[in-house]
């Protein structure tokens, strides 16, 4: 009988080691929408949602009426999808803007670690089928992360077709190394928005935007009026660093010129140290050193080469340095503890393979 072919065993070793799992399926695009049955959308206080197709993101609309249910035009939007890979999903909702709109729609967006971020979107600016990107959340399968858009104004919140985009497998690129984390982390501080280089929110204690932005190592662009819930009062602008006693203000926030981000919660990059303080799993600006961000303590995946930096996304295990300097890249893959073993292991396999082969008997001549 004859062994099995050596580039047959060859394949099926390598389909069973560590690391042959199939790759994120980044873009992976989920729809949560009211006019799709299964999907996750549901409502508080129901009876006071009206539907409407007219300049619908999909299908119909639902938006808060004060002719319907208690008359008080106050509910909840709520968007569950149903994950079926785990990872980070960048979450945009859609609604019909117009006049009639409510001018302060509250959206929190909840993840399945425990965190939430919130954001105040004006839906009255634009008209029509309007997109706001409300964050990024870690999604596990059969977990509860969400999209609620809380109607407590008594104004005419919208609510249509919300998306979760899957962009990486990596919990550790989840918010908990996010640069507003210092923040959330005052209890008197309001996080309403945030970006990979930017915060938006107020304080409730009387501090100042400059100690609010310097709580996320950044500094202070713009400060307006607020009230608690995030209420921008944008038709009242201040000085950032005025000393006006107020107990609430809008603050708008961004890093330093020439930073490289804020300190993400690994601090170090296994690869080496992060450049110019380089976040884990959010991009530095240009001129932050140059030097790679390797892995960016548990984020990783922003390289910098010369003055200019950029995020490598071209698929698992290229976030940030090599595989051995982001453990794995893609959460989805396994990275295999030794390659050189698994290497000498096959090769050894298949010499032996050659060694045994039962040979034919030469004919006598």
């Amino acid at each position: 009988m004859r062994s099995a072919p050596a580039a047959l065993v060859l394949g099926l070793l390598l389909s069973a080691a560590p690391g042959a799992h199939a790759a994120c399926p980044v873009g992976l695009k989920l729809s949560v929408d009211n006019d799709t049955a299964g999907s996750g959308y549901s409502e508080v206080k129901p009876q006071n949602w009206v539907s409407h197709n007219v300049d619908a993101c999909k299908g119909t609309y639902r938006y808060l009426s004060a002719y319907v249910g208690d008359g008080t035009r106050k509910g909840k939007a709520i968007w569950q999808p149903k994950i079926t890979t785990a990872g980070m999903y960048e979450v945009t909702a859609g609604y019909r803007a117009s006049t009639n709109r409510t001018n302060d729609a509250d959206y929190t967006l909840f993840d399945d670690l425990g965190g939430s971020q919130k954001m105040s979107v004006d839906q009255t600016k634009g008209s029509g089928c309007t997109k706001a990107v409300i964050g990024t959340a870690y999604c596990s399968v059969g977990g509860s992360c969400r999209l609620v858009l809380d109607g407590d104004d008594g104004k005419s919140d919208a609510a249509d077709e919300t998306t979760f985009v899957l962009k990486s497998c990596d919990a550790s690129d989840a918010g908990s190394g996010g640069p507003c984390d210092g923040i959330k982390a005052i209890a008197s501080y309001e996080l309403c928005t945030e970006t990979p280089t930017t915060c938006a929110g107020l304080f409730n204690d009387a501090s100042g935007c400059t100690a609010y932005c310097a709580a996320a190592g950044m500094i202070c662009t713009a400060r307006f009026g607020a009230a608690p819930g995030c209420v921008k009062e944008a038709n009242a602008p201040i000085p950032c660093g005025a000393n006006n006693a107020h107990g609430s203000d809008w603050c708008e926030c961004t890093l330093p010129a020439g930073s490289g981000g804020a300190t993400g919660s690994g601090g170090t990059s296994t690869g080496g140290t992060t450049a110019a303080g380089g976040e884990a799993g959010f991009p530095a600006t240009a001129g932050s050193g140059g030097a790679s961000a390797g892995a960016g303590g548990s984020g990783g995946g922003w390289t910098g080469t010369g003055s200019t930096v950029a995020k490598v996304d071209a698929g698992p295990n290229t976030k940030g340095g090599t595989t051995a300097d982001d453990g794995g890249g893609c959460g989805c893959r396994m990275r295999p503890s030794s390659p050189e073993r698994w290497g000498i292991a096959l090769l050894a396999l298949i010499a032996g393979l050659t060694r045994t082969r039962r040979r034919c008997p030469r004919p006598s001549h």
